[in-house]
């Protein structure tokens, strides 16, 4: 059973959940008290900084801040800024949906959510309310549907624009597809899922966007294509159309091709010297999740690395270089307003590219990120719990006490899990690992999916992974350039070359070789809400 030792302090490893937590108070920043707690979408860093108010305040900023709290709340248990999101709630119902196309999508799916945490007959109208609002300012032709359509012979493989999301057709439909997607598969709702069929059609067989080998060109997430991807593999799993979802496990792979190892991922498919939006990196986790938890599991490592790295990184905690020309007046309330947001564009390097502005939608997105990564940290299926990363959270099931990337050494304390599945790091010789049951080591093997599994565990016990951190140096091609990468095992800690302005990877305090501790169990009673994606 569980020792004395490992009921008082837990290794400084909770990184998601601090995330989350700078995230909260940067979006209860970024209120305005004069209009109603009314979202600012930008906070301008030059020539001078000031937030701005724009059309994405409320369709989207509403819906993206209220998806965040209510996703964020069971990862961190913060009962902070409950007024801030009350507001938030409050004005997103007075919001329209179609000020621009791509509100609708967003709303949804923050009404989806709100379902999801109470599935009342009342929230499903309200869904189903905006569906059919959706449905009639679309477009209908033989078995598909749409917000607009391109010439005939369009596709994003020849015709991509960058630096204008418009042209896209995924564009206003991607955040609609996503919501329904997910909400149909916790609802009865016949219309709904019709709706999402036939856009799904004109997405796969008319639009252009994708080839038949799941390529394409253009904006990741401001174009909607990455979303779109998104639903359409969430819809093709749930009716098993093998075809459609090895064609979206494709456009994951493809956009691969032009990311990072470590998470940067393009808002700019196709060309050299692109730029990262946080929103693309929520999408990209969102679809390789899928194909970890349903297809294969190998992927759960890409998944940890983007997680470890590139989300982390794109958060702000340093405010100083972003804003120099504030005046020292003005500069708390901005720097308030800062830390803790993601950057709207960044560098595999640095975020020296976003020293003009930061939009809020990125924030909102982080957080989701952040969340849904957490939520797939340990899954059950079938009675088998499964951990799948290691991140340090606590579930129903098993606490997850990872003392990476200080130490190889992963703990599981036992809540109900008689089976348990526990994924080996695949950066690891499978030989290096040792396992044991309170302290007695355990003769196993490591399955194919690199997985081991035990069986007969009892509540209470303590199940320890202990293998070498490994260091090593590589060098990696991105975006039209060469970066010296240097990994502590699945952490990056430094990219060379990085920014003049705002370096990213700056984390050589992460080679010491202990875990530095805090004293009792962090979000020790955060193990789960209502709410799953």
């Amino acid at each position: 059973m569980v020792n004395a030792a490992h009921m008082t302090s837990r290794p400084k490893t909770y990184f998601l959940q601090e995330a989350i937590e700078r995230g909260f108070s940067a979006i209860a920043n970024r209120l305005d008290p004069e209009q109603s707690m009314r979202p600012y979408f930008l906070l301008r860093l030059q020539p001078e900084p000031k937030l701005e108010h724009h059309i994405w305040d409320l369709g989207d900023m509403c819906s993206r801040f209220t998806d965040a709290y209510l996703l964020g709340r069971p990862v961190t248990g913060s009962a902070d800024y409950a007024e801030e999101e009350k507001a938030l709630l409050s004005m997103l119902d007075e919001c329209d949906p179609f000020l621009n196309p791509f509100m609708a999508g967003r709303m949804l799916i923050a009404y989806v959510d709100q379902y999801l945490d109470s599935p009342t007959a009342e929230r499903k109208e309200v869904v189903e309310k905006l569906a059919a609002a959706v449905r009639e300012n679309l477009r209908h032709e033989g078995d598909y549907s749409y917000w607009f359509r391109h010439a005939e012979g369009w596709n994003t493989m020849d015709n991509a624009v960058f630096g204008d999301f418009n042209p896209y057709p995924t564009f206003p439909l991607g955040g609609i597809m996503l919501a329904l997607a997910r909400f149909t598969e916790s609802a009865d709702a016949p219309d709904c899922e019709d709706l999402l069929d036939r856009m799904g059609r004109f997405v796969l067989n008319v639009s252009g966007t994708f080839t038949e080998e799941g390529h394409y060109q253009g904006h990741t997430h401001s174009g909607g294509i990455l979303t779109a991807a998104v639903a359409i593999m969430r819809r093709a799993l749930r009716t098993k159309d093998e075809q459609t979802v090895q064609r979206m496990r494709t456009v994951f792979d493809w956009t691969m091709r032009y990311s990072s190892s470590w998470g940067w991922i393009p808002d700019g498919v196709g060309p050299d010297n692109a730029s990262c939006e946080s929103c693309s990196i929520t999408d990209a986790i969102h679809l390789g999740l899928l194909i970890a938890r349903n297809i294969d599991p190998g992927y759960y490592a890409v998944l940890e690395r983007f997680a470890r790295n590139q989300l982390l990184e794109n958060q702000f905690i340093h405010t100083d270089p972003m804003l120099t020309k504030a005046d020292p007046v003005q500069k708390p309330r901005f720097e308030r307003a800062l830390y803790g947001s993601w950057a709207s564009w960044s560098k595999p390097g640095s975020l020296d590219n976003c020293t003009d502005s930061v939009e809020g939608c990125c924030l909102g997105a982080g957080v989701r990120a952040c969340f849904l990564v957490w939520d797939d940290i340990v899954t059950k299926a079938d009675n088998v719990v499964s951990v799948n990363m290691a991140l340090s959270r606590n579930s129903d099931w098993v606490e997850v006490i990872s003392y990476q990337p200080y130490e190889g050494k992963l703990e599981l304390v036992v809540h109900d899990a008689p089976i348990m599945r526990i994924r080996v790091p695949d950066w690891v010789d499978f030989e290096d690992v040792s396992v044991s049951v309170d302290d007695a080591v355990q003769s196993l093997q490591i399955a194919a999916d690199g997985y081991i599994r035990l069986e007969g565990l009892q509540p209470g016990q303590l199940v320890q992974l202990v293998y070498p951190m490994i260091a090593v140096d590589k060098v990696e091609r991105v975006s039209g350039q060469d970066y010296k990468v240097r990994w502590r095992g699945d952490t990056v800690i430094s990219v060379t070359p990085s920014g003049h302005i705002y370096p990213l990877f700056k984390r050589e305090w992460m080679n010491q070789p202990s875990a530095p501790a805090v004293q009792g169990i962090p979000y020790a009673e955060q193990r789960g809400g209502r709410v799953h994606w």
